[in-house]
């Protein structure tokens, strides 16, 4: 069965699934270890860039001979299945699916095996999705971490098009969006802050291999369309051994598709909705894959454009909070030779949305009023070049360089200043980054007991920001001349670089026992520079100008380590300790105007904080794989916070260290078929995490006190769907499909405010427990798939997020209910 789900997954992408093995394959130098032969077909898998799809049942105690010398794929896999009564079939160019010989051959004579039927929704159980979470090829479900995966086929059952669809799919992760293209992943609870900070975001979020958030003062996180992605990987836990600094909590990975040399391919999707309230939502994609020598170089073109209305209205501008998006990739894959390959991408992403998501509840039911659009536009280019060289014998050597720059504009309206009535805008345009990464890894797996990865990385962040704080209307409000309405003036530069090496291994002790380890030595250093800040005194009402120049610099081991066992087939128990950290930064405000008032000194940097992860866990497949029960508990200890701050005599923010905090949590996930046509998934999250300990001090200039849940942490969350496909007439299919999750209340900050002059002893307010339901109904044909779909059926309008910056008075909901229709070609 779930061979035959393999191949109904790759339909959905529109993969022709021809018959067979190729014949005339390229032959290439292969060097595997005799050994287990789950292991050999993960070696093959890697060394010919070929998907190879199998169950951990099947291949249970089975060995393989060594295999040295040259090898078509064909001939490798018949030399590695020899004698285990299984055999490999292709379903795609670049995919192989292994299953038992009775599948395919009755009375010793092959038996010709009709087309497969087209679905829209059915995928490949999660035991056989490949990953990359641990920097080497590997199954889901022996990999010894908390991972969640959304295959490009999930993405599209569920409708997800951007960051804030999935993020509330998945155990023990959260995304606060207060604004489009600037969402706040947070994971096990992990955050001070879901706003965005000065300090590094506690969650790392990749595209490819390129980190996407900037590290100091991200404004930033572009809303990615999830168009033709190959899957989304969410590693929960602290992941500083092989993704480095902001991996605090977890990490979040968005892996493309790649080119293909084998087979042309094509697609098209239409989307149009509308959303009550609002008006039309219209999306449109399309990629072509074009084979440019056969088996040797590949071209893979992706564009798309969104065309949304919004429903959020600004009563003041007349505007809302519509957007226009367009986007696209184009990558070559180029494979001159039997060992080496190269890929060369181009992402690139426009956003531009007209005004802000948040709402006034005092004005009315998705109303604002405000002096300026509080939209936060993104452009993206992202640039990447991965070649990958097989070392006989040895490893396979990667070498990824990314380049990407970004731009936005920060345009927000804040409280009035304390005794005026005028208001305070931010106006920060142009907002600018750019980001050099470049990674070496050596990955060995030609040992029959030991896989590893050793690897050094560089990673250069830069970013200039044209600062601006305005208090329109303050002349009038004072009666006087004044010499600007600006309160502060600046352009700031900032840059931070981390040098890091690494190295991870995993070692079979026995049949059953697997030990691994890793460790990472890294160092930081970071630059400030603001040459001219011009500041308006509202004492005198004179312009005062400064200069400002912080450096910090700082260096640490991260690791982690853990032991797994599996006492039968396809179940794993395993236990680990792991690591993580974000870099210390400076504060911009450390020299301000006047001095610091005693004991008040504002610090020129912060240091690094770190979590400790303690996990146990179980990943399970039962009933031939008909139920996958995954469960984790954790429990994180973190220290030396990095956690906003105001100086209470004048009101200056600024980072600092403090405090102790501590996570415990429960995650669950189910994936089962239990009858045929039926599939349905669970994801439940029980969580506490709160500020254990934290001095009195700092407890007054952060807000925060012993007993706080950490903003943004919900004790309960869950999220499942049901699924029931049937066959129509003329070798279609039907599919009914319903969604729902419930998200459980979350402090919006802490219980007072930042830079008071005692405990206000209050109670934080409260980001609204909220449910959402989607329904989707529609019939797929060989070439082509109709959808209909209903989300938010319940038409939710719970305030999900309180803005922290508009003084609580603005909130954040989810889209109106929005019906809508999709249509889908597929070559």
């Amino acid at each position: 069965m779930w061979g035959r789900a393999a191949i109904l997954a790759l339909l959905i992408s529109g993969v022709p699934a021809p018959q067979g093995m190729a014949a005339g394959e390229p032959r290439q130098d292969l060097a595997i270890a005799a050994g287990s032969l789950e292991r050999a077909l993960l070696a093959i898998a890697r060394q010919t860039g070929v998907q190879i799809i199998f169950s951990s049942e099947l291949v249970q105690d089975l060995a393989s001979p060594s295999l040295q010398g040259q090898y078509s794929l064909d001939s490798a896999l018949q030399a590695a299945l020899e004698g285990s009564g299984l055999v490999a079939r292709r379903v795609a160019r670049q995919v192989v699916v292994i299953e038992p010989r009775a599948a395919i051959v009755i009375d010793g004579e092959s038996e010709s095996e009709p087309e497969p039927e087209p679905t829209a929704v059915a995928a490949v159980t999660r035991e056989e999705v490949i990953v990359t979470a641990s920097r080497r090829p590997g199954r889901m479900q022996s990999t010894p971490i908390g991972l969640s995966v959304l295959t490009n086929a999930g993405l599209e059952r569920r409708g997800a098009d951007g960051v804030a669809d999935f993020g509330r799919l998945l155990p023990g992760v959260m995304l606060f969006q207060a604004n489009r293209n600037r969402g706040v992943f947070t994971i096990r609870g992990i955050a001070t802050n879901v706003f965005g900070s000065n300090s590094q975001d506690p969650v790392s979020v990749y595209l490819n291999e390129t980190p996407l958030v900037d590290s100091f003062g991200a404004v930033v996180q572009p809303d990615l369309r999830l168009f033709d992605i190959a899957r989304v990987e969410v590693l929960r836990g602290p992941q500083g051994t092989l993704f480095g600094s902001g991996a605090l909590g977890g990490t979040v990975r968005i892996i493309t598709n790649k080119p293909d040399a084998g087979a042309p391919d094509a697609l098209a999707r239409v989307d149009l909705g509308h959303t009550r309230g609002g008006g039309w939502r219209q999306r449109y994609d399309a990629m072509v894959n074009l084979p440019l020598v056969a088996d040797e170089l590949a071209l893979r073109l992706v564009g798309y454009y969104r065309d949304e209305a919004g429903w959020v209205r600004n009563i003041r501008l007349g505007t809302d909070n519509s957007t226009r998006d367009w986007g696209g990739r184009a990558a070559l894959r180029w494979q001159p030779g039997e060992r080496l390959a190269l890929n060369l991408e181009l992402v690139h992403q426009d956003s531009q949305p007209q005004d802000g998501d948040s709402w006034d509840p005092s004005l009315g039911r998705f109303s604002k009023s405000s002096l300026i659009p509080e939209a936060r536009p993104s452009t993206l280019s992202n640039y990447h070049l991965a070649i990958d060289y097989e070392i006989p014998g040895l490893a396979s050597l990667l070498s990824a360089t990314s380049y990407q720059e970004s731009g936005t504009a920060v345009y927000t309206q804040g409280s009035s200043l304390s005794g005026l009535d005028v208001p305070l805008l931010a106006e920060h345009d142009p907002w600018r980054t750019r980001f050099f990464t470049q990674e070496f890894r050596l990955v060995g797996d030609h040992h029959p007991q030991l896989d590893w990865v050793a690897g050094a990385a560089f990673v250069d962040r830069r970013s200039l920001v044209h600062f601006n704080i305005r208090l329109p209307g303050l002349a009038r409000e004072l009666g006087r001349a004044l010499p600007t309405e600006n309160l502060i003036s600046s352009v700031i530069r900032q840059q931070s670089r981390e040098l890091a090496v690494f190295g991870d291994l995993g070692y079979q002790l026995t049949q059953r026992w697997r030990l691994f380890a890793g460790a990472r030595v890294f160092d930081t250093r970071v630059h400030y520079r603001e040459p001219r800040r011009q500041v308006l005194d509202l004492d005198g009402l004179a312009l005062q100008e400064l200069a400002l120049a912080n450096d910090n610099r700082d260096n640490g081991l991260t690791w982690r380590a853990g032991l797994s066992f599996a006492p039968a087939a396809n179940i794993m128990l395993y236990g680990s300790i792991s690591k993580g950290y974000r870099i210390g930064q400076v504060n911009p405000n450390q020299a301000a105007a006047g001095g610091s008032p005693p004991g008040q000194e504002i610090p020129e940097g912060y240091e690094p904080d770190t979590t400790l992860n303690y996990e146990i866990g179980l990943k399970s497949g039962w009933f031939n794989q008909r139920l996958l029960l995954n469960l984790a508990a954790y429990h994180i200890d973190w220290d030396n916070i990095q956690i906003d701050a105001s100086r209470p005599s004048d009101g200056l923010s600024f980072v600092t260290n403090a405090g102790r905090a501590v996570s415990r949590g429960l995650e669950l996930e189910l994936a089962t078929k239990p009858a045929p046509g039926f599939s349905a998934d669970l994801a439940v999250t029980l969580q506490d995490a709160s500020i254990q300990s934290i001095g009195l001090g700092d407890g007054l200039r952060s807000g925060a006190r012993a007993g706080d849940t950490l903003p943004g942490s919900a004790d309960f969350k869950v999220a499942g769907s049901l699924q029931y496909e049937w066959q129509s007439g003329h070798g279609r299919q039907l599919y009914a499909r319903l969604d729902a999750q419930y998200v459980g209340a979350s402090p919006a900050w802490f219980s007072d405010s930042a830079g008071s002059a005692a405990p206000a002893g209050g109670t934080p307010p409260r980001n609204a427990a909220y449910s959402n339901v989607n329904l989707g109904l529609g019939i797929v044909a060989r070439h082509w798939q109709l959808g209909f779909y209903i989300e938010n059926l319940i038409n939710n309008d719970d305030q999900l997020l309180r803005n922290r910056y508009a003084g609580g008075s603005r909130v954040n909901s989810l889209r109106p209910r929005t019906i809508g229709t999709r249509l889908k070609f597929f070559y």
